[in-house]
Parts: C-alpha cells; sequence; structure tokens
C-alpha cells in the first residue's frame, strides 16, 4: 500500500478492489430494493462495481481529469484495467509514482462519496469540484514529503474534469 492515503480512503480502496462496496446490485442480492439506475451518470443502467467504476462517464471524468492532472497521456480502462495498470506503475520509492496511487485511492473514495451523498442526502457536486478537493488534499499531504514537493510544484492548476 503506499504511503500519504488517507485511512478511510485506504478502507474505501480495499473495499472496492475487493468488491465490498454496497453497490445497488449487490443491495439486490441481499433483497434490498433500491432504485437501480446510475445516480452519478443519470443514464438508466444498473450501478454496478463495474459500472460505478470506471463505466459511469462521472467516474470515467473525474480519473481522466486527474490523470491528466498527473500529466498521464492514456487512455483509460474498465475497473480490472485501471488496476493491472497501477499495479504496474505505482511505487512508494518513485514519489511521482507514489503520487500516483494516492489519487488513485482519492479518486475511489470521492466517487464512492459522491454516489452516497447523491443517492442518501441529495446532494450532489460536479467532479470537477471533486477534482479540485483531491488536488488540494494531495498538497497538503505532500507537504509533510520532502520528495513529493518538487513535483507537487509543476501541478500549479486544478484539474480539468470535461463532462
Amino acid at each position: 500500500m503506499v504511503t500519504g492515503m488517507l485511512p478511510k480512503q485506504k478502507y474505501i480502496l480495499w473495499m472496492a478492489m475487493h468488491r465490498r462496496l454496497a453497490t445497488v446490485d449487490r443491495l439486490a442480492k441481499w433483497g434490498i430494493q433500491v432504485d437501480q439506475a446510475c445516480i452519478l451518470c443519470g443514464r438508466d443502467i444498473e450501478e454496478t462495481h463495474d459500472h460505478l467504476y470506471f463505466e459511469c462517464s462521472y467516474s470515467q471524468s473525474l480519473w481522466k481529469g486527474m490523470l491528466q492532472w498527473l500529466k498521464y497521456q492514456r487512455t483509460t480502462g474498465n475497473w480490472e484495467a485501471e488496476l493491472q495498470w497501477l499495479t504496474a506503475n505505482v511505487n512508494n520509492r518513485n514519489p511521482r509514482k507514489a503520487l500516483l496511487g494516492v489519487v488513485f485511492a482519492a479518486v475511489v473514495y470521492n466517487i464512492w462519496m459522491e454516489r452516497n451523498d447523491r443517492r442518501f442526502q441529495q446532494l450532489s457536486r460536479e467532479a470537477k469540484d471533486r477534482a479540485k478537493e483531491i488536488a488540494l488534499q494531495v498538497h497538503i499531504a505532500g507537504q509533510k514529503k520532502p520528495k513529493w514537493i518538487p513535483i507537487l510544484q509543476t501541478f500549479n492548476s486544478y484539474p480539468i474534469c470535461n463532462p
């Protein structure tokens, strides 16, 4: 696990990696009936783990925006493809690659929080606002890690998330 992640983000990332988040399809298996449409993109598509991460236009926009902010130029894939790519590209010894892991955990966490805010609190935030929050969290965490500071100084703007 990459250092620099917030404990709550580590936990949600672990839950997501083990497909233990209570998505609508899982709730249905437990006999709990809720609206099945994805609350993030508003399309009449069942909210599954795979849809939430990264088939949904909201989560795609957030993840793509964060990757561009980190200066990674690549086409994003589905959940499994992203995990494989991250496994090959994240490590603690390289500060830029450690930041990638921290940002991924923050993205997974923020997607889950946005889903919950919309589903249970009727509150919503655009992907660009979530991206700004992640960028600020990363900059704050990075101040405690001297090796991250020069890299973070190159990220002098907020991420851009296109819907």
